[in-house]
Formats: C-alpha cells, structure tokens, sequence
C-alpha cells in the first residue's frame, strides 16, 4: 500500500509521535487497527485478539493523543473493533453557526486530513482516501503531505480541527503559535469553515480559460453544474476537461441530456481517458485532482454542487455544501499530461435512471439529537452528552443500551435547554466493555443508531487476564525471588501428605483433614509465596500512576486477585485454606492502601470508591476446629501484617 508506506516516512519525520488525528467520510475500523496504527507506533501487524491489546497497551504507554473523526452516520459501528482508540462521530447539520456556509443535516463530513505532531515538527496531509482497505489499497488515490512550517498554515489546519472537536464536545488543544520557520508557502490548506469558498480560492480571482477536473462523482444534472460553475463563479470563457470514473469501464455516474449534448458540441465541456491505465486490481479511481494554469488542488472535492462547495451566498435553492478539505497548491504547470485521450461522448456513455440508482449514495436517516457516550475506566463509569436538536419538542420514547449495564436507559431532555438529561452511570463488574465497544440507541424496539463509545483513562483497561486462581498465584510466584522459609508468611506448612502443620503441631479436629478443606492445586507454600512476592513488588513503588496499574489494570493485578479469590471462597465454602487466602488477599489490599496514602496525590485517577471496594469477605473456620486451634491461626497472623508494613 503505496499511501501507508508514504503515511510511515512521514511519521520517521516528525519523530517521536505527540499527536495522531485521522478524518475519514466512512471508516473501516479493523483497517485502522490492522494496519494505521502499527505503523504510528512501530509494531508488527497484530493477528490475534491479544495482538490488539498489546497494541492498545503500547498506544496507552506511548502518551500519543490519537484520534479518528469521521461522518456520525458512517461510522460503521458495527464492525469488530479490538482496541480503545477514540472514533468520534461528526454531525454536519447540529450547529447553526455552519449555516451561513451552506452546511445543514444533509451535509456530509468528507474530508479527509491527517495531522502529525511530534518532536521534529508537525505534518498535514490531505487527499481522496478515506480510512478504509479500499482507499489505502485498493482504489488509485490521490493524497498528499506538507511540513507545517509557516504561520498560515497552523492557523487554518487548527480553525479546522477547533470545529471539528467542538462538534464532537470536546476541545481542541492545539496551542497557540506565533512564530514558524517560514513566513511563506506555496502550499494553502483549504476547507469548509473557511469564509471564502474551495472554487474561489482556486480560481483566484483571474479569468481562466481551462479547468481539469478528476472525480469520481458528478451531479445528476452536469450540464446545469457547469452553467452555475461558470456564472457564479464569473468564468464565462471556461472549458472544462474532466478525467471521470466509469462503472466497470463502462458508464459516467450521471446522466445525459440535451444540454449537456450541446456542452460537448460547443467544446465547453471534454471527457478525457485517464492517462495513467488503472492496475487490474484496483476497483476504481477515486482521486479528486483540480487543475488551473496557476494551480493544483488536491483534496476530497467531487465535481458535484455539495462536493465542490459551489452554494455561495444565502442560494435558498435546497443545495448544501459538503465539508471538505485538501490543498490549493500554486502551479504553474502545463494541464495537458493530466488529461488522458479525448472520449467521444454519447448517451451510451451515461448512467441509465437504473443504473443511477444502484449507485446512489444511501444515507441512514440521522437521530433527531446528538449523543456522545463516555466511558472512564479509572472509575469505571459512564458519562453523557447530548443535546436534542431537531425543530419538534424533545420526545422520550428513545431508550439507550450500553455494554455491561442489562437494563435500557430511557433517554430524558431538558425541556428549555433540550440537552440530555442521564446521571453518571457506575458499573461494577466490566465484562462485554473488553469486546463490546458500541451503544446503542433504540425506539421501542427498532434499534436506530449504533454509535462508538468513547473510552478514556485506557491505561486502567483490564483486558487481560489468567485463566484462573492458580495461573495467577504461578506468575505472582516466579515474578521474583523465593523468601526464606523463616518468614512470618510460612508458619502454616504441610507434611507430605497434605496434612496442615501450625508451627510443627497439628490440628486434632474432629473431623480430621475433611474439616480443613482440600486446598485443590494450590499448595500453601505456593499462596504464602505468591503473596510476599506480591507485597515485595508493592513496596518497591514509588509512583501513583504504577502503583495503580498495579493495583487495577496489569494482568493479575489486585483487583483481578481479589475477583478470582471470592470466587474460589465462595465455590469451595468455609475451610482453612479459604480463610488463609482471605487473610492473604486482604493484608495485600491493605498494604497497596497504606502505600497509596504515603504517595504523592497529584497525579491518581482512581477514585477512593474502587480502591474500598478491594476486599474479600474472611470465610468463617470449619466448625469442627478447636478453640485453640483457632487462636494459633490468628496469633500467627498477627506477625504478618507487620512484616508487610500494614501496621
């Protein structure tokens, strides 16, 4: 794939990485998994589901703000998605300041940018491909990437980006710039919520006698297209060349007509082969290139009204603009060699009202508010944002669905403000949220809108796990060095049989060993040890943020120790072994408190609730043991905690 591998030399140039910002019209998420982000962070293609986690946890160490835009209704929210990267939905038609510049709900996001930051400067990148296979693999592209090293240039890359996080509800944090290396480019970055519109910057004011035009796409009616292009735009002597994309080789994606017979018989209007003949495997030319005598533009407009922004002024014609994105790049280059040899155009070359239909864009009818669902895995908690803004009141027979929480949430509104009305949402236990990444919206029972939820703190993402209690205690084990068995931990052993010793004396229960309970595959030796490995590992933190990972997101972490042993407590019931690993588990939960406390505070994400839920219930003893045997196990603990330094 020619784009990622010119994607990754750009990334070699900007070092290491501080920011990665993708916009795409549709995406397709296990692409951007697959193949984008190993190259933003220089690992291997991942193949297995824990391939992905590796990877998210390599993006989480990394500290790079990695981000993907894309059309709300596009997002594809249905797709297997494996990792926590942020896909944020836009929604052209919600704000109403965009109005003025003829963006409304039947807009589309279509531009595709990429923005790079890191520490050797900054890079911008903007073209025809959308984040998909087909657009990085699979289709003849066009895509191009400058140094962002002048002033005009950082200010317009970040007007853009401030709208687009401000139509998701978040802030843009590019930081304020007053000096670059260069005062001057040739390179303008050109989009939608700029006040003067793509075709104006284009033609610069100057009276143009050709335009060459690569697309893909064209209106239905071309001929009265280019009379609005021509009369709005004041280029009454223009001829237009265009290089189109045919249907399988055959057929433009518009429609013929007498007008645009007449177009093609005055020499107003050209269709030219492509120059350059498409690779047997590529499924369409998708590129989108302008070309003036004074310059190129290169970027996601279509030569369509919508696609070209051509709505100027307050037009009350039903039209919209698209928004779009790319460069204007000064060039005075010939237009010739972009123009392959002239066709002969005729009906048979023009799509059929059939044919039209078939390959007409169908666009889900959009939710009549916005939504944004978050989840916080510091406190396990989901967070909303919405705001209803259809004309009609707000109406409250939508219902919400959300990984991890069994029961529909009804979706309320303010009646002024019309803004969401949901209270945080804490879960307890996180299961589906590791595979489960969407929330749904539905009427009654028709689900209308899948959208992506937006996770945060992912570095306290708990995706991997043992397999049970012993594989937990076996890694807990080998992590370090075997302590002396004249520690505290070790005054409970066993004979060779299995028979449990207290200092060398052994319990004359009643009901013998069947009393004590059959630790199962886990030895005591092993417990004790798994334990002190553990502590040691604690004490040895000097930080907030590891002694959190520690405690709530690394594989076999407290938390996940403390979920595995209530289980196996409450699985085999009251016996010595179960109280011996509560009191083990416990004195560990207590310790990673007492070493919380003494850390500095700046810095936690976790709140104070989920380290108090970091116990396990002390099983009672089997009934059948003595008084003084009971007491023996209780004096001998008492040693422990202080050998831990939980006292």
């Amino acid at each position: 794939m020619k784009l990622l591998n010119a994607f990754a030399e750009q990334i070699k140039v900007c070092g290491k990485l501080k920011r990665v910002w993708l916009t795409s019209f549709n995406i397709d998420i296990e692409f951007i998994e697959t193949y984008v982000l190993p190259t933003v962070l220089g690992a291997e293609i991942p193949r297995t589901r824990m391939d992905y986690e590796a990877l998210q946890l390599v993006l989480n160490d990394s500290g790079i703000d990695f981000r993907v835009f894309c059309d709300r209704r596009f997002i594809g929210a249905d797709q297997n998605k494996r990792t926590s990267i942020p896909v944020y939905g836009v929604s052209p038609g919600n704000k109403v300041e965009l109005t003025r510049l003829g963006i409304n709900e039947d807009s589309l996001f279509h531009a595709k940018v990429i923005y790079l930051e890191g520490e050797y400067g900054r890079v911008l990148g903007a073209g025809s491909a959308n984040l998909t296979l087909s657009g990085w693999g699979r289709n003849q592209e066009v895509f191009h990437f400058v140094s962002v090293e002048t002033l005009a240039l950082y200010q317009s890359l970040k007007a853009f980006f401030q709208v687009v996080f401000a139509n998701v509800g978040e802030e843009c944090p590019l930081e304020i710039r007053r000096a670059f290396a260069r005062s001057e480019s040739p390179v303008h970055f050109c989009h939608s919520f700029q006040s003067e519109a793509f075709i104006s910057q284009l033609f610069g004011g100057k009276s143009l006698q050709r335009l060459a035009v690569w697309s893909p796409y064209f209106p239905k009616d071309l001929a009265g297209f280019i009379r609005d292009l021509k009369q709005n735009f004041n280029q009454p002597q223009l001829k237009v060349c265009l290089v189109a994309d045919r249907v399988d080789g055959q057929y433009l994606r518009t429609q013929w007509s007498d007008a645009l017979g007449q177009l093609f018989k005055d020499k107003e209007l050209i269709l030219c082969q492509n120059p350059r003949a498409l690779d047997e495997r590529m499924s369409m030319c998708h590129a989108k290139l302008w070309k003036t005598s004074r310059h190129l533009a290169i970027g996601s407009w279509n030569f369509t009204h919508a696609g070209a922004n051509a709505r100027v002024g307050g037009q009350a014609d039903g039209r919209h603009n698209n928004i779009e994105a790319g460069f204007i790049i000064a060039d005075n280059s010939p237009i010739d060699p972009l123009l392959g040899k002239v066709l002969d155009a005729h009906d048979g070359l023009f799509a059929t009202d059939e044919q039209l239909a078939a390959e007409a864009l169908v666009v889900p009818e959009p939710l009549p508010f916005d939504i944004a669902v978050t989840f916080d895995w510091a406190s396990q908690t989901y967070c909303f944002k919405g705001q209803w803004h259809a004309a009609c009141s707000p109406e409250q027979d939508f219902t919400l669905r959300l990984p991890d929480h069994e029961k529909p949430l009804p979706l309320h509104w303010m009646p002024q403000k019309k803004a969401l009305q949901i209270s945080d949402l804490p879960i307890g236990t996180v299961r589906a949220l590791l595979t489960d990444h969407c929330f749904r919206v539905f009427r009654g029972d028709k689900l209308c809108h899948v959208g992506m939820l937006i996770e945060t703190h992912t570095q306290h993402r708990r995706a991997q796990q043992y397999d049970d209690l012993k594989s937990l205690f076996d890694a807990m084990t080998y992590a370090g060095n075997e302590p002396s068995l004249e520690d505290a931990s070790y005054r409970v052993r066993e004979t060779e049989s299995g028979e449990l010793l207290l200092d060398g004396a052994t319990w004359d229960g009643s009901n013998t060993m069947q009393a004590v309970g059959d630790p199962g595959e886990i030895s005591y030796f092993r417990l004790f040890s798994a334990s002190y490995q553990y502590a040691a590992r604690l004490h040895e933190i000097e930080q907030i943020r590891t002694l959190e990972r520690w405690v709530f997101s690394r594989p076999g972490c407290l938390e996940e120790l403390v979920g595995k042993a209530a289980e196996r407590i409450e699985k085999n019931g009251a016996n010595v072994f179960s109280w011996f690993l509560a009191q083990e588990v416990n004195g560990l939960c207590e310790l990673a408190a007492r070493i919380r406390q003494r850390l500095p505070k700046n810095e936690q994400s976790v709140p104070l609730s989920r380290w108090r839920a970091l116990f396990v219930a002390e099983p009672a003893l089997p009934a059948g043991a003595n008084d003084a045997y009971r007491q023996r196990l209780q004096q001998a603990y008492q040693v422990i905690s202080g050998k831990w330094g939980t006292q």
